[in-house]
C-alpha cells in the first residue's frame, strides 16, 4: 500500500512537471490552475487504473496453471466510479498443476487472494458427486476418511471449476 501511495504521488508530481516543462519550453503563460489540476487528474487516473488492473496483475503473479474460479466485485461509496463498473477486490483460483483426481474426488490447492490482505493457499478436496468440500490441512496425503466435509451448492463456481475443468 505504501508503494501505491508513492506511485500515486509520483504520477501527480510527474504531471505537474510536464506542465512546468511545457510552460518553460513554450514561454507562454499558462493558467495558474493548470498545474494542480493536471496533478490531481493524473493521481486520480493512476488510482483508477491501479484498482481495475489489480486482479489481472495478481492473477499473472500466481504463475501458469491457475484457474480463476470466482471473483468478488464491489461497489464502494468512496470510489464513485465503481457504481458504473464494480471493482474486483478478491478472487479464488485453483492450481490445476497440483490437482489430483480420483474418480469423483478432486484434491487441489486453492488460492485465496484479496486486495490489501495476505493471500492464502489452502489444500482442499472436492467431492463432485455429493457437492461438498473439505479442507485438507492436517490430513495425511490422500486420506479423506477423517475429513470434515462442508456441503456446497451444486452450482457454486469454485465447485464447478474443480469438477468440470480439473477432472
Amino acid at each position: 500500500m505504501l508503494l501505491e501511495f508513492i506511485a500515486t504521488i509520483s504520477a501527480g508530481v510527474g504531471a505537474a512537471g510536464l506542465i512546468l516543462g511545457m510552460q518553460k519550453l513554450l514561454r507562454l503563460p499558462l493558467p495558474n490552475w493548470l498545474m494542480p489540476a493536471s496533478a490531481g487528474i493524473a493521481m486520480l487516473a493512476f488510482t483508477i487504473w491501479s484498482e481495475y488492473s489489480w486482479a489481472s496483475r495478481a492473477e499473472a503473479g500466481l504463475g501458469e496453471g491457475k484457474l480463476v474460479a470466482m471473483t468478488v466485485d464491489k461497489k464502494q461509496i468512496w470510489r464513485p466510479w465503481t457504481f458504473v463498473f464494480p471493482v474486483t477486490t478478491q478472487f479464488i483460483a485453483l492450481d490445476k498443476d497440483s490437482a489430483k483426481v480420483d474418480g469423483e474426488m478432486v484434491q487441489v490447492d486453492m488460492y485465496l487472494v484479496a486486495r490489501r490482505s495476505e493471500s492464502a493457499i489452502v489444500p482442499v478436496a472436492f467431492d463432485c458427486l455429493l457437492s461438498r468440500r473439505a479442507d485438507a490441512f492436517d490430513l495425511p496425503e490422500g486420506d479423506l476418511t477423517q475429513a470434515n466435509w462442508f456441503d456446497m451448492d451444486k452450482n457454486d463456481p469454485v465447485l464447478r471449476t474443480a469438477c468440470d475443468q480439473l477432472r
